[in-house]
């Protein structure tokens, strides 16, 4: 990025951006992670979604779905094309949890993550951070229905796993 970039806007614009990039870049890192993404690749791909939006500000209608838009794209290309196949990385504990934090239970709730299929995991982690079906479709590229059935799908899972787990336990530890 270059300094006249930023100089181009006016004062107003330039400021909606800046607190848009200081409310907004660690969320969009953290989705980024959720979705399969080392820190380091949720970074770059973060910087670029800003990049892009500082390049655009003024004509953007929707900031929040057009910088995700940008991220998910950035880190496809981040991963090449042998890797856009597979939509979520394994990512280790330690990269994870700079990023997201569940308490103790983070390992459990990532490899509970993980364990879902790829597009059902992005849905998901889309979902947790706030976006309706239309939005995680416009985001996505998928049409609304579907990401409504991954969503769906995905709880299902979920929840399967969850009552798994506690029947184990009360077996384990008796009523």
């Amino acid at each position: 990025m270059t300094v006249e970039t930023a100089i181009q806007l006016s004062d107003e614009h330039l400021g909606e951006f800046c607190a848009f990039f200081e409310g907004d870049y660690h969320a969009v890192v953290g989705l980024l992670i959720r979705a399969g993404a080392s820190l380091g690749d949720a970074e770059d791909a973060a910087q670029e979604a800003m990049h892009a939006a500082l390049r655009q500000w003024p004509a953007i209608e929707r900031p929040k779905s057009f910088t995700r838009t940008v991220a998910f794209r950035a880190l496809y290309r981040i991963w090449g094309r042998a890797q856009r196949e597979r939509l979520v990385r394994q990512v280790t504990r330690d990269e994870v949890t700079s990023a997201f934090d569940a308490g103790e239970d983070a390992g459990r709730v990532l490899a509970m993550l993980r364990s879902l299929p790829d597009a059902q995991r992005l849905v998901f982690a889309l979902h947790v951070d706030g976006y309706d079906p239309a939005g995680i479709a416009e985001i996505t590229g998928q049409h609304p229905d579907t990401v409504r059935s991954n969503l769906r799908h995905a709880r299902q899972k979920l929840i399967r796993k969850l009552d798994s787990e506690s029947i184990r336990k009360e077996a384990d530890h008796g009523p």
